[in-house]
């Protein structure tokens, strides 16, 4: 009986086993489906309203693309690929948008198709001022370093690492190592070539003589076109902190999509870059039998003659394939130290915002104090004050009062800097704030004999999408500066003026002292008073005010002369009707 059942025992065993695997497969199945979801609910927690309700309205996000910027995007039998797309794919699963690929274009058309809000997004960009002018950035999620290349050749002795006094370098047209390059190596012309391929193709053939491009675009061609004859060489110094730019008219997109890719870790970020970064092993070589016809003599000289062959193929192998693990193993580590670096500044960031808060709450206890007192001094009817001692106690009270706001500026600066500071951006009529910005400053205004102006026609009817009380922060600071650098009896004037399509501009004008050429270059950097010490002020008003309207979506600029004053103008966006 116990022999019978032993098979049957057996066969409910293995019948067991098969649906443990079974079971394991769908549950890794169903874990596989399920964390992107369980990453996208975590994302949709940290969402603000305003967040989740600009997803709502904008289901589709338009993306920019090009067929020649591998490896990050190009296109492969009809079909856009790349690291971008990927990114693009993990964004969209955390996110809940759906990023379209438009039509491919060239890279300087596309800068600019962002600008003019044909397209909203554009991927694996370099902040740079120029571009900022164009559209906003994100915070960058992968570096890749700029390499030079030169040809490999009999003519060339020995490898040159370094460029040689007066030697022309090729980059591609519009990227950012352009600019680099002209700047740190003033004594070698730049030329340019349309795109990355154009580039490499002119070095393979001897057109140029030396090249600087990514590595990662460097050995994603010379791997997919079979360009052998070119080598990298070292490294010129820059690199591709890349991000994503997006359109300056969406800055609640850009606060979403840095949030997104804050949820892709380093580990997984990584294995993105090593899909595309990393080129496959080297190909083996293919050797064909040398026929023999004559003798045992020839035989023997036939392969001697593939043997040296095969062996020179090997060398040169090797040595490309050395070169290229050194390389990727740099780039590696450099991936590596970005991510620890960035997360290192978020933390230093949160504790610098931890220590001003702690810092503010500890001084602002004392000094609303020493206010207080003040204030009860020079009321108090049964012991009145003399002139002298009302004169200090007024001193007492300025001193306060400047100390306070400095305690502002700072903690809104540290704010602005570690992007904790929420603002919320909706139709905004001028008549919301300009009337109380004005009465602010009246007094300071009449102090200086100043004319105070206000030619803004019907500000009821000018609308522009900007958080009111950062707006109203902005202008009051533009119009103390305007009082406080100004002539006595002179004017002070709050405008409009003409402005594109699509955005309205606010112009703070003075008849003051104006700036230096010099001074305007110096002008947005924090805690330079440009030389003017008589006056009262932190050094970092402007840096604020720059951030905040950045913050808006808009722009400021300023335009100034010595003899007749200063103008600064804010451009922001047209609030719809």
């Amino acid at each position: 009986m116990t022999t019978q059942a032993m098979p049957w025992t057996a066969q409910r065993c293995a019948a067991g086993c098969r649906l443990a695997v079974r079971v394991c497969g769908v549950l890794l199945t169903i874990w596989a489906i399920a964390l992107p979801v369980l990453a996208a609910s975590t994302l949709a927690a940290s969402l603000t309203e305003e967040e989740r309700a600009w997803i709502a309205q904008h289901p589709v996000v338009r993306v920019a693309s090009s067929a020649d910027y591998g490896p990050f995007t190009f296109v492969e039998d009809g079909v856009v690929r790349g690291m971008s797309i990927d990114y693009l794919q993990r964004l969209q699963q955390l996110t809940g948008i759906e990023f379209k690929t438009e039509e491919p274009a060239s890279f300087p058309v596309n800068l600019q198709r962002v600008s003019h809000g044909e397209v909203d997004v554009m991927m694996s960009l370099r902040d740079t001022p120029e571009r900022r002018k164009l559209m906003s950035f994100t915070r960058p999620y992968v570096s890749v370093p700029a390499v030079l290349l030169r040809r490999r050749g009999a003519a060339q002795a020995a490898v040159l690492e370094e460029l040689r006094a007066g030697e022309t370098v090729a980059v591609s047209a519009g990227y950012a190592v352009g600019a680099f390059m002209e700047e740190r190596y003033p004594d070698n012309p730049v030329s340019t070539r349309p795109n990355d391929k154009a580039l490499l193709l002119a070095l393979a053939s001897g057109e140029v003589d030396a090249a600087v491009m990514d590595l990662a675009g460097a050995t994603h061609l010379m791997r997919t076109q079979g360009i052998g004859n070119v080598h990298i060489v070292g490294d010129v110094g820059f690199s591709y902190d890349q991000g994503i730019g997006y359109r300056r008219d969406w800055p609640v997109l850009g606060r979403i999509l840095d949030k997104a890719l804050a949820r892709i870790d380093a580990q997984e970020r990584q294995s993105i870059s090593d899909r595309w970064f990393l080129p496959p092993a080297a190909a083996g070589v293919d050797v064909r039998w040398v026929s023999w016809g004559g003798g045992l003599l020839a035989l023997l000289l036939g392969g001697l003659a593939v043997v040296i062959g095969l062996n020179r193929v090997l060398r040169r192998k090797v040595a490309m394939r050395t070169e290229q693990l050194r390389a990727e193993l740099a780039e590696r580590l450099r991936l590596q130290g970005a991510d620890q670096a960035r997360a290192l500044a978020e933390e230093a960031n949160a504790a610098k915002v931890r220590f001003l808060s702690q810092a503010s709450h500890e001084l602002r206890n004392p000094l609303n104090a020493v206010s207080g007192f003040a204030q009860l001094m020079a009321m108090d009817p049964t012991r009145p004050l003399d002139d002298v001692q009302r004169g200090r106690l007024q001193h007492i009270q300025h001193a306060v009062k400047q100390q306070l706001a400095l305690i502002d500026d700072m903690m809104s600066f540290s704010r602005l800097e570690s992007g904790t500071l929420t603002l919320t951006v909706r139709s905004t009529a001028l008549q919301e704030v300009l009337p109380h910005c004005l009465a602010l400053v009246e007094p300071a205004a009449k102090a200086k004999a100043l004319e105070l102006r206000c030619a803004v026609d019907e500000p009821a009817n000018v609308k522009v999408m900007a958080d009111p009380l950062r707006l109203e922060q902005v202008l009051h600071n533009l119009l103390s500066n305007a009082i406080k650098y100004n002539r006595q009896g002179g004017w002070v004037e709050v405008r409009t003026a003409p402005a594109d399509n699509g955005t309205v501009r606010l112009e703070v004008a003075d008849g003051g002292l104006g700036l230096t050429p010099d001074q305007q270059k110096q002008l947005f950097q924090p805690f330079n008073r440009l030389g003017r010490t008589e006056q009262e002020g932190t050094g970092i008003g402007l840096v604020i005010c720059k951030q905040l309207v950045e913050r808006m979506g808009g722009v400021i600029d300023v335009a100034s002369d010595p003899s007749r004053g200063t103008v600064f103008g804010l451009n922001l966006a047209s609030a719809p009707a």
